[in-house]
């Protein structure tokens, strides 16, 4: 069995982005143990920016988040750094980057929200048709500073939101919350 699942590890990126393959490397992540799971994990890991971008790659990632693993989470986090705004326009990399701000400690989603808010292409998420869903979550799950820092990206920016429908999705946001635009 020890071989089979170093195969599967060897051979992990054609794996995860097959439909079934997926599906079975994500059942041999949750029932490896060991080096096995070492193994399996740190490949999933070291492909996990495009992953990410993978139709059925992207659950793959998602698990290992899922599976709520501190040190787990934090490589994998780490290893998706400088890519969270490409990944937030990507329909399968905007799951992953909502998974990262759900799944870790508030630490570690205010890093991950604060990548975005630091990048100068921050104000295009507003306006993405999948980039708005990632905004959403952000002021969804986010306190404190970074929650205000999201308030105030999207109020600065409401008025060109008010003409796109993605824009849209992100200011009824603030009607469902209860929250004023100005």
């Amino acid at each position: 069995m020890q071989y089979l699942l170093n195969e599967v590890a060897d051979h992990c990126f054609g794996i995860a982005t097959d439909k079934t393959g997926g599906c079975v490397l994500q059942v041999y992540v949750n029932y490896s143990q060991g080096e096995v799971k070492e193994h399996l994990v740190s490949e999933i890991i070291g492909n996990a920016v495009v992953l990410s971008e993978d139709s059925y790659g992207n659950y793959v990632v998602q698990h290992v988040l899922g599976l709520r693993i501190p040190q787990l989470t934090e490589r994998l986090l780490k290893r998706l750094e400088g890519s969270y705004v490409t990944l937030s326009c990507n329909k399968y990399g905007s799951h992953v980057v909502e998974k990262c701000i759900t799944e870790s400690n508030p630490k570690q989603s205010v890093w991950v929200v604060g990548e975005l808010l630091k990048s100068p292409h921050v104000s295009m998420l507003l306006l993405d048709p999948f980039g708005n869903f990632v905004i959403q979550k952000a002021l969804s799950c986010s306190k404190g500073h970074i929650h205000n820092a999201l308030l105030n990206l999207v109020r600065m920016h409401a008025p060109s939101m008010r003409n796109n429908l993605y824009g849209k999705k992100v200011l009824a946001w603030f009607d469902q919350n209860k929250l004023k635009l100005l």
